[in-house]
């Protein structure tokens, strides 16, 4: 419901698109670094419980926004909203990992992309609504409640225990050398990242400086929330027409809708545009980090998926702070022009080829 408008509230103390990439880099450090811990942690202890916690630390940041009065403070509790986010992402996408056989991995990640994905379509339209005539104050409490909500649903259907590795999972002399193979889709991970960032913190501020009310906000990010869940909703399928072609086909989509949004900025033209980026950053996401888990032995999970988020998180802290800059210097168009030569990197890497492991 709120993730979209904080750059928007923020705008309400002064902030500039500068300070609009600071608090989306302020969440995407933390998120960057924590994933390699938590991923050592998940291979070690109760995985449901690193859930729950990362739940409690989300519902605090949440209410904390209640409390802000500068950018500064914003900055600063996104950041801790960042580590939470660490915990909760890699800890539940383990969790599905677990629970799925190698060859059903990306249809279970794309059903558990769904769930939230189903989450993020409702969320923006009703957040915009909850703004409009109640206020941010409201929106914040409201979001907080439900993350307690969930936190408290979760310590009670959490299960007591679960499979854990028997050997040591920080085998370096096992992991380098995967590593060193899949380091093109990291490259592509981290770019992914870096045009997602631009995307969730630039955009909403500078639709709303081109006269997009809030309300019609959250109503593009509601059919971005709905391409996404039936991207989601289908991602098995992008396996037979080809993992290296289904992302070379997107990457291309998100280069151009990336040059639309800065230079042809309307309510439909980024409705139309927004549309094609969710179900083209759906494909992603399963290839990719199916892509990479195939790499780890099972009893690594942990180990592939904190490699995974840690790699899109660094991209996530490079977006916004980058597009802010340059939104600054030159002009914030010209963000999204940066945005459209990452997809283009994008599309490089998967035309080169690189290493898809089915075993």
């Amino acid at each position: 419901m709120y993730v979209y408008f904080v750059p928007i509230f923020a705008q309400r103390f002064g902030a500039t698109f500068l300070d609009l990439g600071y608090i989306g880099t302020a969440s995407a450090v933390t998120y960057a670094i924590a994933p390699i811990l938590v991923g050592h942690l998940a291979d070690r202890v109760n995985r449901w419980r690193l859930f729950a916690l990362a739940l409690l630390v989300n519902c605090v940041t949440t209410i904390a926004l209640v409390f802000s009065r500068s950018v500064t403070d914003i900055v600063l509790i996104r950041s801790l909203g960042g580590l939470g986010l660490a915990f909760f992402w890699p800890s539940g996408e383990i969790l599905v990992l677990d629970s799925a056989p190698r060859e059903k991995r990306v249809r279970e990640m794309g059903l558990f992309s769904v769930s939230w994905g189903l989450a993020f379509l409702i969320g923006p339209l009703l957040g915009g609504i909850i703004i409009q005539y109640l206020g941010f104050f409201d929106l914040f409490v409201f979001s907080s409640l439900l993350i307690m909500l969930a936190f408290v649903q979760t310590a009670f259907w959490a299960r007591p225990t679960n499979r854990k590795s028997e050997t040591p999972s920080m085998h370096t002399s096992g992991r380098f050398p995967a590593v060193r193979r899949l380091l093109p889709w990291y490259v592509m991970t981290a770019s992914y990242g870096v045009i997602f960032s631009i995307v969730s913190t630039i955009f909403p501020g500078y639709a709303n400086s081109v006269g997009i009310n809030l309300v019609q906000v959250g109503l593009i990010f509601t059919v971005f929330g709905l391409a996404r869940v039936t991207g989601f909703a289908t991602s098995d399928h992008y396996l037979h027409f080809g993992v290296k072609k289904s992302l070379f086909v997107v990457s291309l989509l998100i280069s151009c809708c990336c040059l639309v949004i800065g230079f042809y900025p309307s309510f439909n033209a980024f409705l139309c545009v927004i549309a094609l980026l969710g179900g083209s950053f759906a494909v992603i996401f399963p290839l990719t980090i199916d892509l990479i888990s195939r790499h780890f032995p099972d009893e690594q999970n942990g180990a592939a998926v904190g490699s995974y988020e840690s790699v899109y998180g660094i991209g996530s802290a490079i977006g916004p702070i980058l597009a802010g800059s340059i939104a600054t210097l030159l002009d914030v168009r010209f963000s999204f022009v940066v945005a459209s030569l990452f997809a283009i990197l994008m599309v490089i890497i998967t035309a080169a080829g690189g290493t898809y492991s089915r075993r």
